[in-house]
């Protein structure tokens, strides 16, 4: 999965998440609303940790 995807894939598990909050208390699923919150921050790190290896891998290449 490149950059792009990961960070389309965290919005739409983010967007899904916040979907469960306008459901009544009752009806929320509230392990699949972890779950969801938990894997977009994964998504979004991943995208963080490479960009950032690229920084430091370009910085270097400069020097």
């Amino acid at each position: 999965m490149n950059d792009k995807e990961k960070l389309d894939a965290a919005i739409f598990l983010l967007k899904s998440a916040r979907k469960q909050l306008e459901l009544p208390y009752y009806k929320v699923n509230t392990t699949r609303y972890r779950d969801e919150i938990k894997e977009a921050r994964r998504l979004q790190a991943d995208v963080l940790r490479e960009s950032n290896t690229l920084w430091k891998r370009l910085k270097q290449s400069n020097n």
